[in-house]
């Protein structure tokens, strides 16, 4: 069941002008209970650019540089306070623009995404998965890669989430314009078994959002999505952030694919909103967000 039948139809033949832009003029909450638990320690972290909560002790959250800098994970509290930093081993850092975590042979994995593209050129892009290292450790395993080309051509990416069954996500970060109309943000999968590949793989377009990225950063620019836990019931949401708010859609329990849009709220509360990067659930259903800069604050808020 897609989104808005409308919205796939045009990511596939141009664009829908009814779509609900992020820059629409209307009403928006803003993210309610919001607080400031402190700022990131680690000063070489200046881009951070992923953040995920980890998956065996819900007291470490991980972020990353992005190009330019080290193959290397910041571990860190909900406050900032820096617990340990681990090179990834034999991995390679070309635009490192996303982060998540999600099951894998060894337990809980990470999955790095380098697969930033400002330019849409490359011909492939690398996800790179390892077993959640401790904060401490000296290094990580060997990191695995999968190797990914999107079936219409180069695209910049930096919001990735990884399905129970390990299939991998995608979602487009910036305008994309086609016959005069701009398009709404593509949901791109790269199924399961591709990690059994070892050459390059091809993503295809499964589904697009209710988001249409326009220009300036203001325009709806999709940056991090994180996907929640199961509750009691087994469901999870979707969290999707742009640069001036955040969405949450449900998620179809056996496919992992986004469902139905539950709500939407403003950043705008946020004082660094418009460096804001990452995006991570909380155990409480409240939302971490991050930014980028030397000792970048941290936000906590809850949506909707």
């Amino acid at each position: 069941m897609t989104l808005c039948m409308t919205v796939v139809v045009a990511v596939l033949i141009g664009g829908c002008a009814s779509a609900n832009v992020d820059t629409a003029q209307q009403s928006v909450p803003l993210l309610r209970e919001v607080t400031t638990p402190g700022r990131i320690e680690a000063l070489e972290l200046t881009e951070a650019s992923g953040l995920v909560q980890s998956a065996r002790d819900g007291t470490v959250f991980w972020s990353h540089g992005d190009s330019g800098n080290e193959p290397r994970l910041f571990a860190f509290d909900s406050a900032g306070r820096s617990l340990g930093t681990v090179p990834v081993l034999g991995a390679s850092n070309r635009d490192w623009e996303a982060l998540a975590v999600g099951p894998c042979l060894r337990g809980h994995c990470l999955y790095i995404g380098d697969v930033g593209d400002n330019y849409a050129r490359r011909d492939h892009v690398t996800i790179w998965r390892i077993a959640e290292p401790q904060p401490n450790d000296m290094s990580s395993e060997r990191a695995q890669a999968l190797n990914i080309a999107y079936v219409d051509g180069p695209r910049d990416v930096e919001a990735i989430w990884v399905a129970p069954d390990t299939t991998l996500f995608l979602i487009t970060k910036r305008p994309d314009r086609h016959n005069d109309r701009w398009r709404a943000a593509r949901v791109y999968r790269v199924k399961a078994s591709a990690w059994r590949d070892t050459g390059v793989v091809t993503a295809e377009i499964v589904d697009s959002l209710p988001i249409v990225p326009l220009k300036g950063k203001g325009g709806g620019w999709i940056t991090d999505a994180s996907l929640s836990r199961a509750d009691a019931s087994g469901d999870r949401r979707l969290a999707v952030r742009t640069y001036n708010s955040v969405y949450i859609f449900a998620v179809d329990r056996s496919s992992g694919r986004p469902g139905a849009l539950l709500g939407r709220c403003s950043l705008k509360s946020l004082p660094e909103q418009d460096s804001g990067e990452g995006v991570t659930w909380l155990p409480d259903e409240r939302l971490l967000f991050d930014h980028e800069g030397v000792r970048a604050s941290l936000h906590i808020g809850r949506c909707p």
